[in-house]
């Protein structure tokens, strides 16, 4: 290989604490950036092009501080700030109805009104990415003719001489949220220039599972079609992932898939102590709150329909009838996600929620994390489905016993170490949490087994496995 290029659009547009996704672009960035002298890390611009980043720039993305919240920590139940802030305004419009439909329309007719209103928010959502599309190819005529800088952003016009030139010998990662920026844009570069390019199956869960991904399932169809013209090399976090993207290419008869190799995600490299006095005030108050009495069972996790909060929101009711003041605390940590307003409605309106025995954790630190993972009882991750399930291996690489569901990618990611039961086994779930939370014993023949028996993988090994993957194709 005689050069990467690397795409850092999703870390540059991510300013709040980084999802799974979005750390994985970030790590193996910050990897290449120690270790490979000649990488060129660039964005896309506003026209659809590729613009190299100055090495100052790429050091001030990739520190931790770009993505640290200035909002405060809440622990709810303190209301919480509204997930739609950055939505757009015709779903915001479509979110407003669906909460206020039923209250204001008759019931007979809302669910016609309530399908109507899906269909004008996919039609709304195909019509800005078309104009984007046409403002894209308007862009690029007005460079040809000289006029770009005219009507360039500023950030477009600091880096008019910059837009990056691979090779046929060169390398190109795109890996992070690359439906959402477009993967045209890495079509039209190999088109352009023949790079090899190398993208990434995080998962297919809009495609096999669209009851919990709203209307991106026709979105991800194309995008991951998109990919099978464009990639050399699809790397795929668990076998899982990639045993569904092949399937999915053998549906739609792709008739020669690019390569696909699993290079499984990494955990951090922790120490099982926090040190609590790199705490702000306010996160050693949360702290405190959440381990009075008898401790608190941590799930890290998006807050949305296919994660199962409400498996968990029904355990901790029964929970709270049966031991008042001795059930230990629920800490949910996550952003809000899709489909899950009915869910957060009911949970506010619980006894349990009430007294503050299920809080709500959201922007928080590395630091506040690292302390909840390691003063936690144990932790859960009962999702239906994962393309891996990252906080399930972050628990483990802190020695905590995880209890997940039976999905296949999270049986990759924990080892095999934890329980692993059906995401609607209620009964059972009910059984082996109230098990690990009255048996000391219990949890620390658990631990133990962990620490006797867990291969920790760190990101360096991640990052190593992946260009490994890559310079396999030349």
């Amino acid at each position: 290989m005689s050069r990467l290029y690397i795409d850092l659009t999703t870390s540059i547009r991510w300013r709040r604490p980084p999802v799974g996704i979005v750390r994985v672009e970030r790590e193996f960035a910050a990897y290449c950036l120690a270790h490979e002298a000649d990488t060129v890390f660039c964005e896309i611009d506003s026209s659809g092009e590729y613009r190299a980043l100055t090495p100052t720039r790429v050091r001030e993305v990739l520190d931790d501080s770009w993505c640290q919240s200035a909002a405060p920590q809440d622990a709810v139940p303190a209301p919480i700030a509204s997930p739609l802030t950055q939505r757009g305004r015709v779903q915001r419009i479509a979110d407003w109805a669906a909460a206020w439909g039923p209250k204001i329309v008759p019931a007979a007719a809302y669910p016609l009104l309530r399908d109507l209103g899906r269909v004008l928010v996919d039609h709304h959502g195909a019509f800005v990415r078309n104009r984007a599309a046409k403002r894209a190819v308007r862009a690029r005529l007005v460079s040809a003719q000289g006029g770009a800088a005219a009507h360039a952003t500023p950030t477009t016009a600091a880096l008019a001489n910059t837009s990056i030139a691979p090779t046929a010998a060169d390398t190109f990662f795109s890996i992070g949220l690359q439906w959402h920026h477009g993967a045209i844009h890495a079509y039209n570069l190999k088109r352009a220039t023949g790079v090899r390019v190398v993208e990434f199956c995080h998962d297919t869960i809009p495609i096999d599972l669209p009851e919990y991904s709203g209307s991106a399932k026709q979105p991800f169809a194309e995008y991951f079609t998109c990919l099978a013209h464009t990639a050399d090399l699809i790397a795929a976090n668990s076998d899982s992932s990639r045993n569904n993207l092949h399937a999915f290419y053998q549906r739609v008869g792709i008739l020669q898939e690019p390569t696909l190799r699993t290079v499984r995600l990494a955990s951090p490299k922790v120490h099982l102590a926090a040190e609590s006095q790199v705490l702000r005030d306010d996160e050693r108050e949360i702290l405190e709150q959440v381990s009075r009495r008898k401790g608190h069972v941590l799930y890290v996790s998006t807050f949305e329909i296919r994660k199962n909060h409400r498996l968990l929101l029904h355990l901790w009711k029964e929970f709270y009838v049966q031991r008042g003041n001795d059930c230990p605390v629920l800490v949910l940590v996550g952003m809000f996600g899709w489909g899950v307003s009915d869910l957060w409605a009911e949970m506010q309106a619980s006894d349990v929620f009430a007294a503050g025995k299920i809080v709500i954790l959201h922007h928080v630190s590395d630091a506040l994390l690292a302390s909840l993972y390691s003063s936690c009882l144990f932790t859960v991750f009962p999702s239906f489905y994962e393309g891996w399930g990252l906080a399930a291996n972050e628990s483990l690489a802190y020695g905590k016993l995880v209890i997940t569901s039976d999905a296949p990618a999270l049986s990759e990611a924990t080892q095999g170490l934890g329980p692993a039961i059906h995401p609607l086994d209620y009964p059972r779930w009910r059984e082996t949490i109230a098990y690990y939370i009255d048996d000391d014993n219990a949890r620390a023949t658990a631990e133990a087994r962990i620490r006797a028996t867990y291969v920790p993988r760190h990101w360096d090994e991640f990052s190593r496995d992946l260009l490994g993957a890559a310079r396999e194709l030349s």
